[in-house]
């Protein structure tokens, strides 16, 4: 009869759990696969400006509940993370961490700036989003300052204007001017 230990090492057993699942490939989503039915989940990507907090670990739980249920009911789940790397929260880490102010320093030199900001910050969130144990499949991350990305948000525009779904109109607002 196995014996559980007194002490176990929680650090390694998550360690070694989150490489089985990514060698295995479990969250992976199956492009091939065309006789499950496809569940989407589109998280709005968070801007990369600051640490994962708890309203964050809160909200990628729900997420990942629906992804794991939806895999165990059959279906095929596209669960991709993604970064919003334009946006002000961006811009304000880096003046408030540099004491500057954006205005400065030419703009090319200011957005490489947020740039390594953006990098160094989707490094530690993307460490604490697997901690967490999320199933997401790592093999469909983006960031929105990408040009393929860019390009595919354009191509999506155009085929939704072909087809009549953009259109000019009068709408309520939330803000004023």
């Amino acid at each position: 009869m196995n014996v559980l230990p007194r002490k176990i090492n929680f650090l390694e057993m998550e360690e070694k759990w989150q490489k089985v699942w990514e060698e295995e490939g479990i969250n992976r989503y199956d492009w091939d696969d065309r006789e499950k039915p496809v569940y989407s989940i589109d998280t709005p990507p968070p801007y990369p400006s600051g640490d994962f907090h708890m309203g964050n670990f809160l909200n990628w739980t729900y997420f990942d509940v629906r992804a794991r249920y939806k895999r165990m009911t059959g279906h095929n789940v596209l669960f991709p993370q993604g970064w919003d790397c334009h946006g002000l929260p961006t811009e304000v880490a880096v003046e408030k961490a540099k004491k500057m102010r954006k205005s400065d320093v030419p703009p090319d030199v200011f957005r490489k700036m947020c740039e390594e900001w953006i990098e160094q910050y989707i490094g530690k969130m993307k460490i604490a989003i697997q901690r967490l144990g999320a199933s997401i499949d790592w093999t469909t991350e983006y960031r929105t300052m990408d040009p393929d990305y860019m390009r595919k948000i354009q191509l999506s525009f155009l085929m939704l204007h072909e087809k009549d779904f953009i259109y000019k109109g009068t709408h309520p607002i939330n803000y004023c001017i």
